[in-house]
């Protein structure tokens, strides 16, 4: 039976912590002091290889429960942005391609912490943007 308590004990340890971390919600996007920028359009930097689902007719959603994707008010944000990931070793070099996001920038954007703006919600992929690179 002396070895019947600690497993017990160990079995109640790890039933709490599994509820504790369980129970713990998402952070919220906490609404900032900066002000939202007034963007005609809202573009990011996804894999090129959406550009062959959108012109076969698909339908192509950004998720941002699966990837974070930092949006832009213009094609030349996105790309120097893009650049510059791939510059300190963040993203992999590779077919990237900047995208224009169907939705306002007020309804998609959220302030981040490190600055800059992130997806808050699931959107569509109107098209690929055209550069010349």
């Amino acid at each position: 039976m002396r070895h019947h308590i600690p497993v017990l004990l160990l079995l109640a340890v790890l039933t709490t912590a599994l509820i504790t971390a369980c129970s713990k919600t998402q952070p919220v996007p906490s609404a900032s002091k900066q002000v939202m920028p007034d963007c005609q359009s809202v573009y990011v930097y996804a894999p090129g290889n959406f550009i062959i689902d959108i012109a076969g007719g698909s339908t192509v959603v950004l998720d941002p429960a699966v990837h974070d994707f930092p949006l832009f008010c213009t094609p030349g944000e996105a790309r120097t942005a893009l650049d510059n990931e791939i510059a300190l070793g963040r993203l992999q070099d590779g077919d990237w391609r900047i995208y224009l996001v169907e939705g306002t920038f007020q309804d998609l954007a959220y302030p981040l912490e490190e600055g800059g703006y992130g997806l808050k919600r699931m959107a569509p992929i109107v098209d690929w943007v055209t550069e010349n690179i």
